[in-house]
């Protein structure tokens, strides 16, 4: 995956697949090191195929893997054709 830097403190991936909309990092290049050791990313850019997603997946400094949603994953979506993701609200 090509993560693309826009400043000190946040990156972007853009839609590849089936990716509705892009993923956005927020986190210091020491941090996006750490984040990925894990499968956070991944999680991230599956995030990005869900079903009325808006604007972009987000993930925030302390993101870790969760189950579904990375943990510190933020996402909004439409509240018509969108979906509601128990993986979005905190599960570890």
């Amino acid at each position: 995956m090509e993560i693309k830097k826009i400043n000190d403190y946040t990156w972007k991936i853009e839609k590849t697949g089936a990716m509705r909309v892009p993923a956005i990092v927020y986190a210091s290049e020491k941090l996006l090191q750490k984040i990925k050791e894990d499968r956070s990313l991944m999680q991230l850019q599956n995030v990005a195929t869900l079903k009325g997603i808006q604007r972009a997946a987000y993930v925030m400094p302390d993101a870790h893997e969760g189950y579904g949603f990375p943990i510190g994953g933020v996402a909004a979506f439409d509240m018509e054709e969108g979906i509601i993701s128990p993986g979005g609200v905190g599960l570890s």
